[in-house]
Order: structure tokens, then sequence, then C-alpha cells
């Protein structure tokens, strides 16, 4: 039921995209609780209601590859003048996370072109899990055991900035915000297995207006 709910908003906040009169870039860091921290690319999509305030719907994308590894031990090498360490691969994750929101980002004057800026968000998520496991079953043969799962979960942010007015239409910011998202599935042993998502996200970016 959590999965249709989750793609039924998704689907949703997707349909709002069209032609609106604001639009904005962002790129930064990312760091959830479930891997180590990565690049984090964004876009969004809306209204610009009036000079302090905008509504659309934003779209993220993050990525992130990792290893498995199982320590094996050291070698002396070179006359024993270096010594190594090994180590011997288990497996390969890579993930790709897509949370879909409607955002609000509300503005406030600091004097001259400078404003703050608050900003909230509350959608769904999709998170696509690819991993890789080697299995050596007589020491020198590699087997290789492949599986991807869908994860899914509702999310929320809220944040904020410091935003420039480059132009009458553009604006630069840098931004902090936290994001909550858990996406999780069932297997069919009726296991659950949850990637915590949740964690600070640290972006610059540019936004613009059309008429």
């Amino acid at each position: 039921m959590k999965k249709m709910l989750v793609l039924i908003m998704m689907t949703a906040a997707l349909g709002l995209f069209g032609q609106r009169n604001m639009g904005a870039i962002k790129a930064g860091m990312f760091f959830p609780q479930a891997c180590d921290g990565g690049f984090d690319l964004g876009f969004e999509y809306g209204y610009h209601i009036d000079t302090n305030l905008d509504v659309g719907v934003s779209l993220d994308w993050f990525k992130k590859e990792f290893t498995d590894k199982d320590y094996v031990g050291e070698v002396e090498q070179y006359d024993n003048t270096v010594v190594g360490t090994q180590y011997r691969d288990l497996g390969e994750i890579t993930i790709y996370d897509f949370p879909v929101m409607v955002a609000i980002t509300a503005k406030f004057p600091l004097g001259g072109k400078l404003k703050w800026f608050a900003l909230g968000g509350l959608g769904a998520e999709m998170l696509y899990a690819s991993m890789k496991a080697y299995d050596s079953n007589d020491g020198s043969e590699i087997d290789t055991k492949e599986e991807s799962t869908l994860a899914f979960d509702f999310n929320w942010r809220l944040g904020g900035g410091v935003m420039y007015d480059l132009g009458a239409r553009s604006e630069v910011f840098g931004e902090l915000a936290y994001h909550y998202s858990k996406p999780s599935f069932d297997d069919d042993n009726g296991i659950t297995t949850e990637y915590d998502m949740s964690g600070i996200m640290s972006r610059v970016g540019v936004r613009f207006f059309i008429k």
C-alpha cells in the first residue's frame, strides 16, 4: 500500500511540471545516514507567486557507490622493505535516490540585494539499489550474483539560506537543509530492509524567472 501511495504522489507531483514561471538548479553535497556523503543535484520548477514567495516541485538525484571488502592479511614486498595490506572484494553496491517534493520558499529582505530565505518540502521518495556479490567456490573461480531492489517512503525537508539578486529575473543562493526519509522494501520472506536517507544537505544554485 505504501509503495502505491508513494508512486501516486510522485506521479502527481511530476505532473505539475509544465509551463511555469520559476525554475532553479542546485548542486552540492548530501550526507545521509545510510552511506557516506556524496554529490547531489536538484531541480525545481513552479510558480513565482510574488517577490518573496515561490511554490513548485523539486526533484533531486543522488548516487553513491561503495565496495564491501574483507581483510586478508599483510604482504611483504621488495626484500621486505614495503609492507602492504591485502583485501578481498566481497561485493559492490550502488544506490540511486530520487526525492520528489512540493517545495515552498519564503524570502525575507536583509538589505540591498541580499535576502535570507526559509524552505520546506513534503513529498515521496524512490531509492534504487543495485548489488553485486562475489563468491569464490574453490578459491580461484569467482561467481557474481546480481540483484536490485526498489524502496519507497514519504519525505520532508526543512532548511534555509541566503540569496543575492543577480538581476530582475535571477538569483544565486546557498542553502542548508535537513532531509528526512527512510525508503524500505519487503522481500519474499517478509523481511523489511530500510535505508535511512535522512541527513544534511548543503548546496548552491541559481533561480530564474520567466515572464
